[in-house]
C-alpha cells in the first residue's frame, strides 16, 4: 500500500492526508475534497512555514 502524505519543503514536516467524515480526503486541483457530503466539499491544503504543503507518495 502506498502511503500518501503532505510535505513542507521548508522544514521537512510530513503529515498524513487530513480526514473528514472519518475518511481520508482526496487531493484535487490544489484543494482537499471530501466526497461524503456537499456541506464538506473543498478545503484548502494545509500550510506550514507560510507555504502550501506538497503531496508526496
Amino acid at each position: 500500500m502506498i502511503k500518501i502524505s503532505l510535505l513542507c519543503e521548508e522544514c521537512g514536516k510530513k503529515i498524513g492526508i487530513p480526514k473528514c467524515c472519518n475518511k481520508s480526503m482526496l487531493v484535487k486541483d490544489e484543494y482537499l475534497l471530501c466526497c461524503c457530503s456537499k456541506e464538506c466539499g473543498y478545503q484548502a491544503i494545509p500550510k506550514c512555514c507560510n507555504q502550501t504543503m506538497h503531496l508526496i507518495g
